[in-house]
């Protein structure tokens, strides 16, 4: 599932809300002048209210690391150590016009900091709210289903959390093609039962477009060789994903019924 923009706003408030109060008291506990403390405190989360947001946004499109811990530990090393070092450790500097100060104040905070992320990634991990479902919308025509139907599913299931597929009719497949050897009614139950696919509706043109733009999917899956595709356009209008998927030439239904029919010549 993909984080809402409000759940990451949320999360960035009340980070920043947390180290209003950690950082305000480590600069003062430094400088013990309430101008410094201040002015590096509004500065410093000023600036990490939006540096917090683009960041939760940028690490949500990095899908290899799922392990909790890991990716935690991780991202606290890139907000923390990395922005946090740089930024708090320029902000003390200009303002304090000390070193010394500058280092205490920042190596403390960013301390303090690196301990609470954990926590605070924890405790976001138990809240289950604020979460949207990717939908991804695919089509076949399902005629005699063999290896190329299972890897084009199984790798549209894979970019998100719900995958529809549309079965063309017969008639939507003889707008391109010969017509189907197996009746829509059989492909349709076909495409249904296997494990990859939430949902099956009836796809009756050829373009996807119909049921697109009823279906609003978030990520619209193609083969390579339909780029050019109207509900292409229609998917970018909308905000969402065209994905492009491989088209499998050895494994194509009319690579089956020419070899069923090449093998039933022979035998004749």
């Amino acid at each position: 599932m993909s984080e809402t923009r409000t759940r990451s706003a949320s999360k960035s408030i009340i980070w920043r809300i947390l180290g209003v109060l950690i950082l305000a008291a480590v600069t003062y506990a430094y400088t013990r002048k309430w101008i410094q403390t201040g002015l590096i405190t509004v500065i410093h989360h000023g600036v990490f209210l939006f540096v917090f947001y683009f960041h939760e946004r940028l690490w949500l499109k990095v899908k290899r690391i799922q392990n909790l811990m890991t990716r935690s530990i991780l991202k606290m090393l890139t907000y923390e150590t990395l922005c946090g070092n740089v930024i708090l450790g320029t902000i003390s500097y200009l303002v304090t016009g000390s070193w010394k100060q500058m280092t205490a104040i920042t190596l403390t905070y960013i301390g303090i900091k690196h301990v609470c992320y954990i926590f605070n990634e924890f405790a976001w991990d138990k809240i289950k709210g604020g979460f949207e479902m990717i939908i991804v919308y695919a089509y076949v025509c399902g005629d005699i289903l063999h290896k190329g139907h299972i890897e084009h599913l199984k790798n549209a299931k894979a970019l998100g959390d719900k995958l529809i597929v549309g079965v063309l009719t017969d008639a939507a497949v003889m707008e391109k093609k010969p017509k189907p050897v197996m009746g829509f009614d059989e492909r349709f139950d076909l495409v249904s039962s296997l494990k990859w696919v939430d949902v099956a509706v009836a796809q009756h043109t050829y373009s996807p477009l119909e049921n697109v733009m009823a279906l609003k999917p978030d990520i619209l899956v193609e083969a390579t060789d339909h780029k050019e595709q109207p509900a292409n356009a229609f998917m970018e209008s909308i905000g969402g994903r065209v994905f492009a998927m491989p088209y499998y030439p050895d494994h194509s239904s009319m690579e089956v019924k020419s070899k069923v029919k090449k093998d039933d010549c022979l035998r004749k």
